[in-house]
Parts: structure tokens; sequence; C-alpha cells
């Protein structure tokens, strides 16, 4: 088990690839903060978990966190490591998406894309490294293709994901000096809630003959980049994005 007694915070992980990642994490050792919205749902996401694989109680952490909250956020750190005394990995995967043009835009769409996309991730960031920088550890940001090449009616989620590609590269270069390793994964099209949300049918349709390998993603899929980044195997890995999109996108 490559991740044995690690412990690890993983933000939007009741679902989707945030699950995904969570339950991979568990099979690989570690210990994880199952991190929502709302502490129910980490409570039901866990108790799903717990039909489909074997862990024990004390292996998991259900946390209801608000990433526009700063107290919230110190909270959710306080009790990692009030469980647990460390962390080791974190992965920065809540986010939120919006298809809407730039003239169907308010400004208040902007401020809530960059409220949660980028300003949480890094008070996130923040806490979490006041305890890390003494052990080293991982940080994974989950990115996004459009991160990458832009969108059509993504404007604003598109350049949350940017900003997250340029805290990625910046805080790689500025938290090596206590081995803190900083990268991030990006993924293509997946089917996810939230894909399924901001993508209609013929968009995805179209997306999927563009790739090379003539297929839409699941959660499962991106698990392996993340574990990479995570493990003592990326050791010498830091200010990378992994692009997982099956080629849409190169």
């Amino acid at each position: 088990m490559i991740l044995n007694n690690k412990v690890a915070i993983i933000t939007g992980s009741t679902r989707g690839i945030g699950n995904a990642i969570a339950k991979r994490f568990i099979k690989e050792g570690a210990k994880v903060a199952i991190c929502g919205s709302k502490l129910e749902n980490a409570e039901q996401a866990i108790t799903k978990m717990a039909q489909e694989m074997n862990f024990s109680k004390d292996q998991v952490l259900p946390i209801g966190i608000d990433l526009t909250n700063t107290e919230s956020i110190k909270k959710m750190v306080s009790e990692v490591i009030q469980k647990w005394g460390k962390i080791d990995i974190l992965i920065n995967n809540a986010g939120i998406t919006s298809t809407s043009s730039l003239l169907d835009s308010q400004d208040e769409d902007f401020y809530n894309m960059f409220e949660v996309n980028v300003f949480g991730l890094l008070k996130t960031t923040r806490e979490v490294v006041k305890y890390m920088k003494d052990t080293g550890g991982s940080i994974i940001n989950t990115s996004s293709m459009v991160g990458i090449n832009g969108g059509r009616n993504q404007v604003a989620y598109a350049s949350s994901k940017f900003a997250v590609n340029g805290i990625t590269k910046s805080l790689a270069k500025e938290l090596g000096q206590y081995q803190i390793r900083v990268n991030a994964v990006a993924p293509g099209v997946v089917e996810t809630d939230m894909m399924r949300d901001s993508v209609d049918e013929n968009l995805k349709q179209r997306l999927q003959a563009m790739t090379p390998l003539a297929k839409v993603g699941n959660p499962n899929d991106l698990v392996g980049a993340y574990l990479y980044l995570a493990s003592d195997e990326a050791s010498f890995t830091t200010g990378t994005i992994i692009q997982v999109d099956g080629g849409l996108v190169m």
C-alpha cells in the first residue's frame, strides 16, 4: 500500500472525481478526510463507501466545509490535526463551474467562481501549509482542460482554472524549500454530476468525437495521476500539470 499511514485531505470528495480518489487512497492505506459542502453529505458518502469497500472507521473523517469562509477552513484543518496529528497530502478538488457567455454573466458570477475555485483553494492551502511545512508533503490541485486551452461560454470557469495553474507553478517554487511538492491534474471530459449539469448531450458527443481516444472519461480514469503525485514515487515531481483528457488538448 503506497500511501500507508499518510493523512490526506480531499475537498469535494463526496462524489465524482474526489470520491473516486478517496476510495483509492483508502485502499492504498491512507487516512482520508472526506470533505463536502455539508457534514451530512460527507457522512452519507462514507456510509455509501462502506457498503462498497472495507475500511476502519478510524481511517476516515467526515467534514463539512464552506470554502468561502476562512473560519470554516481553519476548523477543518484543526479537526484533521486533532484526529491524526499531521497532514501529508492536500487535494484541492472542490470547485464550481459555469457555462454562461460573457454578455450573460453578472458580476456575482465572476466573484462566486473565484471565491470557491481560487480563493478557497488558496486559503485552504495556506492553512494546511502551516502544518505541512514541518514535515513536507504533496499538494495536488484539480485544474481543467479549459485552464490550458480555454472554453467557449466558460470565460469565468476557464479564468479560474488558468489561475489554478499559475498558483500551482508559483507555490511549487515557493514551497519547495519545505519539501512540499505542488502539482495539478487537468481533467478532460469526465462523466460527473458537474459535467452532466454543464455539458448537453450534443456537446458531449462532439467533444468525444474530437478526443483521440474517442471516449468520455470516468472518475476512475483520473485516479492514477493523483495517486502518483501523492506518493513518494513522485518525490522529484513538482510544478507540473498532468493532462488526463484522452488527448483532447495537445
